[in-house]
């Protein structure tokens, strides 16, 4: 339909759309110092930025308002860390907008901490946004602690700010974009959102870092780098049921009862039934053209007019469209 490359530095700068967002046809992304903004209808720049400084290519927002992760102008100048931005995706302009409360107790090289997520909510009808953020709890260990806050956006409040989601430890970084569900944000924890009380808290081998979770029919479905793929209960995260998969892996996509990803061990295109965790698929990309699929998202299409689902992912060669499972 159309094509578009109006990057700032041909042909070195890779057009890597990881985290973007989307309102009224237009789409941004950043990478790096750069912001760009495309018009989806034409493919034609709407806007794009340099930046003074680099930022988090994870975006969030509702309505013209997006959110993004930087390093503060205002404050803290002398420490790295990462607070808040709110953007305007028509304008393309941003300003600092939320710093939590560190409390520069423990400080390694000239690092304290940083905000992870801004995830907008609504909860009673009221406008939030949830927000994970870390300081260090150690002067030499790499020691993390990460607190959840609700922001009630309606009247710059806070709602609270700083409640414990974590015993502090070096893996103790909510990375992965949080998950919010029946009023209550999930991470590696579940949590309530109303009131910050812990729900429950389940302990696994190793972490969720790569792949993240995904939450459908009342399933949390996560891939442990343990090699396990699971599936917890959202109300009291007991395990529903456990499958050996890849590890590591790109984030989930969800689909008509199945859960697709591709696995960074193994290279293949996985496919789980999660009513029962029986893989449906193991599609080996070097099959195809003699290379692994890229351990990154795959893209789940939903039927539409009379045509069958589909399901893309990637090699390093080529883009491969499936018919789903079902």
């Amino acid at each position: 339909i159309w094509q578009w490359d109006d990057r700032f530095k041909k042909p070195n700068e890779y057009i890597d759309i990881y985290g973007l967002y989307t309102f009224n046809n237009l789409l941004t992304y950043q990478y790096g110092g750069r912001s760009y903004c495309i018009n989806l209808e034409n493919g034609t720049t709407y806007w794009k930025k340099q930046r003074f400084d680099s930022f988090n290519n994870n975006l969030f927002g509702f309505g013209e308002t997006y959110f993004t992760l930087g390093q503060s102008e205002t404050l803290y100048q002398q420490y790295s860390e990462e607070v808040v931005y709110r953007g305007n995706i028509s304008t393309g302009e941003i300003e600092e907008f939320i710093i939590p409360d560190f409390t520069l107790k423990h400080i390694i090289g000239n690092r304290i901490g940083d905000v992870t997520n801004v995830v907008p909510c609504k909860l009673n009808g009221i406008q939030y946004l949830a927000i994970t953020w870390q300081e260090l709890t150690d002067d030499e260990i790499w020691n993390f602690q990460t607190y959840l806050g609700l922001y009630n956006y309606e009247i710059n409040e806070w709602a609270y700010e700083k409640q414990i989601m974590n015993e502090p430890n070096l893996f103790g970084v909510v990375m992965a974009p949080v998950v919010i569900y029946h009023d209550k944000i999930y991470a590696n924890i579940g949590r309530d959102l109303a009131t910050g009380k812990k729900v429950w808290v389940k302990q696994f081998p190793q972490d969720f870092s790569f792949s993240g979770f995904i939450i459908a029919e009342d399933k949390i479905i996560a891939n442990n780098e343990d090699t396990f793929t699971y599936c917890l209960n959202p109300d009291n995260g007991s395990i529903l049921w456990k499958t050996e998969s890849a590890g590591t892996s790109g984030h989930m996509s969800y689909l008509n009862g199945i859960v697709y990803f591709v696995g960074g061990s193994t290279g293949k295109l996985h496919a789980i039934d999660i009513a029962t965790g029986k893989h449906v698929w193991k599609l080996d990309g070097k099959a195809l053209d003699g290379e692994s699929f890229r351990a990154e998202a795959v893209h789940a299409l939903p039927a539409k007019n009379g045509k069958a689902a589909k399901i893309i992912a990637n090699t390093y060669m080529y883009s491969y469209c499936f018919d789903a499972y079902k």
